[in-house]
């Protein structure tokens, strides 16, 4: 047997010769001086040696423990040195497929899928909290310990829900891996619910008197013109943000606008019945964006649409920051159109709160379109009634 001390002391001479350590293992000593462990053996009929390294690179406990896991290998029929260069080639494969290059295919093959925002999403969390942690690492190595000190880390600066959004943007990366066999499973589930979702807090509606002083500080703001003219239209409408920024002049048919599918958040297309209120509005707002496809065109780029925080800046610059956003015009108008004696399915309707049960949700999409034309007059000529908007 073989020991270190006797290993060092081994001198190379002219030929290469051999020292044997047991069970098949032996040390070959070359004649520069460089020392390999190998191994005999017969697979097959076949004589035959596997080269497990060099010394002292491969110690002589870590030989021994290839020798025996050779040795296994012979038993069942494999040859060691045919899974050896296939585990060479696993590890090359595994090398190449770090977490950053395999969210990389994921996003740029899904990316046409996402929306603007959600894409910009995806893209900071991961170049802030997430690819320093673990970006350079074979993504079949990645288990849950690393991905929750990602997430106690982006929790810790206050901010638990890109915690929770990191979390599931990681989710995504796996679950793409794991569809081409990079990784056998997602880590990620271990780890629902381990950061605690903030509660949701609701803008209050405004009431008449706040209303009245809301508009009396929008008629003071000094800001661009198509940009009051968007946040008075969604007064009139209560249209979500999204919708009032993706609307195109085509949808404009008479005196409505015709949501398509695509842009509503229940994927049914919405009739916006049009006061003349709002139809002045719209022939204003040609002056300035008429010559576009969309209403309300990104200043940069009149391609793309306005940016989802836009509105929600003007209202938070005249006061409101966390008391009031644009969505709150809709929680304003349900309010006060309740108040003034409409039906509630008829308010959910014009609002595209859409009913669950399928027999209700088809009768729903169809009714109510009388009633739904005068609501709307009857709420424009409350706003404009109050000297809300002029």
């Amino acid at each position: 047997m073989l020991t270190d001390l006797k290993i060092k002391s081994l001198k190379p001479k002219e030929k290469p010769y051999k020292v044997l350590d047991g069970d098949r293992l032996y040390l070959q000593i070359m004649a520069t001086g460089k020392k390999f462990w190998r191994m005999r053996y017969k697979l097959k009929g076949k004589d035959s040696f596997f080269t497990i390294g060099e010394y002292p690179m491969v110690s002589l406990y870590h030989a021994r423990r290839e020798r025996d896991k050779a040795a296994a290998q012979i038993a069942i029929g494999l040859d060691p040195n045919i899974e050896k260069k296939a585990d060479e080639m696993r590890q090359k494969r595994e090398d190449s497929s770090t977490f950053y290059a395999v969210s990389e295919q994921f996003f740029l093959k899904k990316k046409d899928d996402l929306s603007d925002n959600y894409a910009k999403q995806f893209e900071v969390i991961m170049e802030k909290d997430v690819y320093p942690a673990i970006g350079d690492m074979p993504i079949s190595r990645i288990t849950a310990p690393y991905l929750l000190k990602i997430l106690e880390s982006i929790e810790s600066r206050g901010a638990p829900t890109i915690a929770i959004l990191a979390r599931l943007f990681i989710s995504q990366v796996f679950r793409y891996a794991g569809a081409r066999l990079m990784v056998e499973a997602d880590p990620t589930i271990f780890l629902a619910g381990v950061i605690k979702r903030p509660k949701v807090r609701h803008n209050p509606p405004l009431e008449k008197p706040q209303l009245v002083e809301f508009f009396e500080k929008l008629s003071l703001y000094k800001g661009f013109p198509t940009t009051l003219i968007a946040i008075k239209i969604m007064a009139h409408t209560f249209i979500r943000t999204k919708e009032l920024r993706f609307l195109k002049w085509s949808y404009i048919e008479g005196d409505a606008i015709i949501l398509p599918a695509d842009i509503m958040k229940m994927s049914t297309k919405h009739v916006v019945p049009l006061s003349p209120a709002v139809i002045e509005l719209i022939n204003e707002l040609r002056k300035y964006n008429g010559g576009h496809e969309l209403m309300f065109p990104n200043a940069r780029d009149s391609s793309r649409p306005m940016s989802n925080t836009t509105i929600n800046r003007v209202i938070e610059r005249l006061g409101y920051q966390g008391d009031f956003s644009g969505h709150g015009f809709r929680s304003t108008a349900s309010t006060m159109l309740n108040e003034m004696g409409y039906r509630e399915d008829i308010i959910e309707r014009q609002l595209s709160h859409m009913e669950r049960k399928g027999q209700r949700r088809a009768y729903n999409h169809a009714e109510y379109m009388p009633e739904r034309r005068k609501m709307m007059q009857d709420w424009s000529d409350f706003l404009v009634g109050v000297g809300v908007i002029c």
